[in-house]
């Protein structure tokens, strides 16, 4: 699939035996790490300093280009420690849309590792822009969760190979101030029903201000799981006609809606809104700062699952160390290390034995159970993507 099928490796990696070895852009596309765990960075990538993708010092040093969210830098020096000749140049970035942009208008050939969200790696494959897994080089995929490893199958799985890995993981639900909202049965009617709980919430409600967010959680709520279940989202223009009226409907009991994470954060703690439309990370991290009476929930219908997904440049004379360097990005150090870094946990459950107790009640070991009702989010299908659009600007404009 790529463009230079001469520069990828011939051992390309067959899911089946794969696991058997080995144990929009602009409005619809998912922007920004703090939804998926990362707190941004002070570089574009758009610099160029990124250099030619893999390469070799006067010394031997093999230098591996990445664009990435900037907690991954937490992980370089014990990398390069374990790799023998290896050097990683790390830009860090603060968009997987920005991502896609840099590497579709050529600057695929500087960088040989992105790490973008899940639902971009679709646009990558179809742009030719990336290398299949390299199964000898990336052992450590049999030992993440299971649910990420069909979470693959699903989305960028073509012809029997995989095109990515996943690293690190989050997920959307809902947060509430436990204060002043009682216990409740989790579910996505308290964001849009007025007498779920004993609590007046008119005005007291966020939404995200992302389509990619706040559209299938209104999808999920009206039972449209199925448009949810495959490699991109499938709604019907019927059915995203019922979503614009929901969300339309829903405007008046909200307080607004809301894009950065710090300032979901400072307006939760400021008491400007009672329950927000959230990732768990932010609740992860007002919680290690002390505010206990913030509660996060996932609802019932299931809640939005959101991963860093490794893959590597198919223009990269580098393939087999970059792919050797992602499965570093796995192993239970350096998976402790970016939960850490980020709230966020590594998709490797064996990073529980490199956190504390109270790390891993935070971001660490997840009950694989609890990843069962989740649903990854997605790009959207091209046949409906004009409308998909078109349904989120009404809804804003209304």
């Amino acid at each position: 699939m790529s463009r230079n099928d001469s520069a990828q490796s011939n051992r390309h990696v067959n899911r089946r035996k794969f696991i058997a070895g080995a144990g929009a852009a602009g409005t619809i596309a998912l922007a920004g790490c703090s939804g998926s765990g990362g707190n941004g960075g002070n570089g574009d990538g758009g610099d160029g300093n990124g250099g030619d993708g893999g390469t070799m010092g006067g010394d031997g040093t093999t230098t591996i280009n990445i664009i990435t969210w900037e907690e991954y830098a937490e992980m370089q020096e014990n990398i390069e420690s374990t790799l023998d000749g290896v050097e990683l140049n790390i830009t860090p970035s603060t968009s997987s849309t920005e991502m896609f942009s840099q590497w579709s208008a050529g600057q695929d050939a500087q960088y040989d590792i992105a790490v973008p969200n899940n639902n971009l790696v679709p646009r990558f494959m179809d742009a030719g822009l990336v290398a299949p897994v390299n199964n000898d080089m990336v052992n450590n995929f049999g030992s993440m969760y299971d649910r990420f490893q069909s979470f693959v199958d699903n989305q960028f799985t073509e012809d029997g190979d995989a095109y990515g890995v996943p690293i690190r993981f989050g997920w959307y639900g809902y947060s509430y101030d436990s204060r002043s909202v009682p216990d409740h049965e989790p579910s996505y009617d308290i964001l849009f029903e007025e007498d779920y709980v004993d609590a007046s919430l008119d005005g007291e409600i966020i939404m995200y201000d992302e389509a990619a967010k706040s559209v299938p959680a209104a999808a999920l709520y009206l039972g449209m799981d199925d448009a949810m279940s495959g490699a991109r989202m499938t709604f019907t223009e019927d059915q995203l006609t019922e979503i614009q009226e929901l969300l339309i409907e829903q405007k008046p009991r909200l307080q607004g809606y809301i894009a950065p994470d710090p300032t979901f954060i400072q307006e939760f703690r400021q008491g400007n809104f009672l329950v927000g439309h959230s990732g768990r990370n932010e609740t992860v991290q007002m919680r290690s700062e002390g505010d206990d009476w913030v509660e996060f929930v996932a609802p019932s219908e299931g809640a939005l699952a959101w991963y860093e997904t490794a893959v590597v440049s198919a223009a990269s004379e580098n393939q087999e160390t970059a792919w050797e360097v992602i499965n570093e990005f796995i192993t239970p150090q350096n998976g402790a290390a970016l939960a850490e870094a980020g709230f966020s946990p590594s998709t490797n459950p064996n990073v529980a034995d490199e956190l504390t107790e109270e790390q891993n009640e935070l971001y660490g070991r997840i009950d694989p159970s609890r990843l069962e009702g989740m649903y990854s989010i997605k790009d959207i299908a091209s046949d409906v993507e004009e409308a998909y659009i078109s349904t989120w600007e009404e809804v804003k404009a209304a």
